[in-house]
């Protein structure tokens, strides 16, 4: 019986093939626009996402501040300077905190073999790339043994390496840092961080902190970076940090400007605020859009209703139930949302294929490898959400005009003209 009704409902869309036609194309039209706008999202969505790991997940950089407070007998307005025994002091003090890296950082003048300029040089330790979403384009990173060993090693960031060897091989070459020679273990790839601290880490030279000692003194710390053991631990994380600090340094650890603590998760929070809200605008235009396809295909479902007035009348004196007229119309309707939804998917897809990318951060941090550009890659959340959407619209589409279909009286539905 099913079979049967399905075959007179594909019979009833093909007799008309001008109006199927057409209302083909307008649910065609909207699950397109769905799709490429639900890509737009995602793609705006990584390339953002992408740019906060580069700066690091779940990181805090912390900077010397100035007490507010008087504590044990000191006065207020007191400079704190953290120091490197600090870092040992935390590992063993703050069980939430999962990595931890002094960062002492200077501007020197570079040397290579052929070329002369000048870089920001910091001196980590091993922990630090894994915190600060360095990725390795070769070579390796800074190890423990290096830091242990105090080896004048050095890695690049992607601009240092251009201007010191341009496309020849860095690995193993010497550099000379304020006219020490250091060796080149690892060259970074392209960051593309929405937020950098000092300089940008493609212009700076990542070096063991126990190395650049021969640079400049280490007692103290420009900044100190750590990393909680989850971001759901960050504030208690933070807080055992300042415990052990202030014990340090005799401040309240409740002092705000004792330490000014740049958090990852304050960012990320930001751009997840922007990330709905873009993805939310564009659903909800995207349905809107869907919708108006839905209603032209209610119009021309209740135009077919009263053009097949009298057949309606004919199939009731010939024993069809209101149910099974009911279903004819829903499945005519659910017929033109199903073909229009693929056709749309199709063009969708080729549009996306098409533009494939759209500018956004390479312009700006002049990125040739395009990474945290905007790509319109379809997701399979997209698809999703487009087939539970359209099914809904074509079921509400449907149902008005089928229901009145259904209860059409037979005596007046043949005598209708």
């Amino acid at each position: 019986m099913v079979l049967e009704i399905f075959k007179r409902a594909l019979s009833s869309l093909a007799r008309n093939r001008a109006r199927t036609f057409l209302t083909l194309t307008g649910i065609s039209w909207g699950v397109a626009c769905f799709v490429i706008l639900f890509a737009y999202g995602d793609g705006f969505a990584h390339a953002i996402q992408l740019g906060l790991s580069h700066y690091g997940h779940n990181v805090c950089v912390i900077w010397n501040g100035q007490t507010s407070n008087q504590v044990g007998g000191q006065r207020a307005g007191r400079r704190v300077r953290m120091e490197m025994r600090d870092v040992d002091d935390i590992r063993a003090g703050a069980p939430l905190i999962s990595r931890v890296s002094p960062e002492i950082f200077r501007e020197y003048p570079i040397r290579s073999a052929n070329r002369v300029t000048s870089a920001g040089v910091r001196g980590v330790n091993h922990e630090y790339g894994l915190m600060r979403g360095h990725y390795i384009q070769e070579g390796r990173r800074i190890s423990s043994e290096d830091v242990q060993l105090g080896r004048r090693v050095a890695i690049l960031g992607r601009d240092m390496r251009v201007k010191l060897f341009s496309e020849a091989p860095a690995l193993g070459e010497e550099i000379r840092i304020n006219g020490l020679s250091f060796t080149v273990i690892g060259a970074l790839q392209k960051k593309v961080a929405m937020s950098n601290y000092f300089r940008p880490d493609d212009q700076c030279i990542f070096v063991p902190h126990t190395a650049i000692a021969a640079l400049t003194s280490t007692r103290y710390l420009s900044v100190l970076v750590v990393q909680s053991v989850n971001p759901a631990f960050e504030d208690k994380a933070l807080m055992q940090v300042k415990q052990v600090l202030g014990r340090n340094h005799n401040f309240d650890p409740n002092d705000e400007r004792a330490l000014i603590m740049n958090r990852w998760r304050f960012m990320q929070n930001i751009f997840d605020g922007i990330q709905i809200g873009m993805k939310i605008l564009l659903v909800v235009i995207g349905i809107l859009t869907l919708s108006i396809g839905g209603v032209g295909l209610m119009n021309v479902m209740l135009v077919s209703v009263t053009e097949r007035t009298r057949e309606i009348g004919l199939l009731k004196a010939l024993g069809a139930r209101r149910r099974h007229i009911r279903t004819q119309f829903l499945f005519e309707a659910l017929i033109i949302a199903a073909i229009g939804g693929f056709l749309g998917y199709v063009f969708a897809y080729s549009v996306s294929m098409a533009i494939g990318i759209i500018p956004f951060w390479s312009t700006i941090l002049e990125d040739p490898t395009q990474q945290a550009d905007i790509h319109l890659v379809i997701s399979t959340s997209a698809i999703i959400t487009a087939i539970v959407t359209l099914g809904l619209v074509g079921l509400f589409s449907g149902l008005f005009p089928a229901i009145r279909a259904s209860r059409l009286d037979p005596v007046e539905a043949l005598h209708y003209e």
